[in-house]
């Protein structure tokens, strides 16, 4: 069986591409003075679902100006060594882990499709040891730095998981997001994940018939 987690928020008790974009620009008087320029532009774009992709890729190309794709890679790289040397605000959400492994002790096959960009979320993932296949945003190239190519959220998870050969349908959903409402609805058991309160909230927002809120 097939059991589908979300990142951020879900297995992740933050959001780590807001956290590795902000050490970026921070350490560069120059990406800080364009980031605080655009902000009240971009982060407004980044809340709305329909101009979401193009605000995170005004913040992304600020970030990354400059970086080859291997220096983008070496800088996910070293984001993940802080991360697992717990020098972040970001920790892994334990009963989200205990779940993940509960479904990989039973042998069903563990995929964590994520908005994050594929090459964060694998850097942070690959440590872990476990066999998890991981889906997130692609990146292209755009004048001088990156920005986000195919963005993994929403309707485009469902796609990520049928391209990659999932199917179109699985036995288990996990996100604290009501964006990923299609990757529940595709689920035989949805779970929405969060504090109690608010995960139940979420619950009866989405009129699941078939769903679960989990306190994690």
């Amino acid at each position: 069986m097939l059991a589908v987690f979300d990142l951020d928020g879900t297995l992740l008790d933050g959001d780590s591409t807001a956290l590795w974009l902000w050490g970026r620009v921070r350490r560069s008087v120059p990406r800080l003075l364009a980031a605080l320029l655009v902000a009240p532009v971009a982060i407004p774009m980044v809340i709305a679902p329909p101009t979401r992709r193009a605000g995170a890729s005004i913040l992304l190309w600020i970030a990354t100006a400059g970086l080859s794709e291997p220096k983008l890679r070496e800088s996910c790289a070293e984001f993940a060594a802080g991360f697992q040397a717990k020098a972040l605000p970001l920790r892994w959400r334990g009963p989200g882990m205990a779940t993940l492994d509960e479904h990989l002790a039973h042998g069903d096959e563990v995929v964590v499709v994520t908005a994050a960009p594929t090459v964060l979320a694998q850097a942070l993932i690959a440590p872990l040891d476990r066999p998890i296949v991981v889906l997130g945003t692609s990146l292209k190239r755009r004048a001088g730095g990156w920005v986000a190519d195919v963005h993994c959220r929403n309707q485009r998870k469902c796609q990520a998981l049928a391209e990659a050969g999932h199917g179109k349908r699985w036995a288990y959903a996990y996100t604290d997001s009501l964006d990923d409402l299609p990757l529940l609805r595709a689920a035989d058991a949805p779970m929405i994940v969060g504090c109690g309160k608010a995960a139940h909230r979420r619950l009866d927002r989405a009129r699941l018939p078939n769903g679960r809120a989990m306190a994690w």
